[in-house]
């Protein structure tokens, strides 16, 4: 054999010997491609059930909230404010329409929202506060039968 022949053989060895630890190579990164993807699918389900469960809690307080309105163990300014948090609070792929399916709670929400509680109760004068309680009671009064009845569709709440 001359030289040529033994060239052209180890040539051909080599570029056979590369092709396969290329072919090695490409199997290894479809593996990774297809365990990264696996991984992806299993998070994204934990992400799911997570969401899933979070939702069924909220669920749960927002029936526990509007039977106990419904009983008057919840006056209807408080139950309007945590209702309509709790409400907005899940996570859905479409938003309920609070104000639309549930106008009371959304309007006794909207009078009561922005008046002071806790510690910043506490730092106000006697007589804002009591203006304050007076007003809140009027439109408690006013709007108690309808959010009663907003209260007994949520007693039922589902998603």
């Amino acid at each position: 054999m001359n030289m040529d022949t033994i060239l052209a053989i180890s040539a051909v060895v080599i570029i056979l010997a590369l092709a396969f630890y290329a072919g090695m190579l490409i199997n290894k990164i479809k593996m990774q491609k297809a365990q990264a993807l696996q991984i992806e699918k299993a998070q994204e389900q934990i992400k799911q059930q997570k969401i899933q469960d979070r939702n069924n809690n909220i669920v749960e307080s927002i029936r526990f909230i509007a039977k106990a309105t419904m009983q008057k163990q919840c006056n209807v300014s408080e139950a309007a404010i945590r209702l309509t948090v709790l409400l907005e609070t899940l996570q859905l792929k479409e938003a309920i329409d609070i104000a639309g399916t549930y106008p009371a709670l959304t309007a006794m929400f909207e009078k009561v929202k922005d008046m002071p509680t806790h510690e910043e109760r506490k730092a106000r004068p006697v007589k804002e506060i009591k203006i304050l309680d007076i007003r809140r009671e009027v439109f408690e009064a006013e709007m108690e039968e309808n959010i009663i009845k907003e209260s007994a569709l949520l007693a039922e709440f589902s998603i």
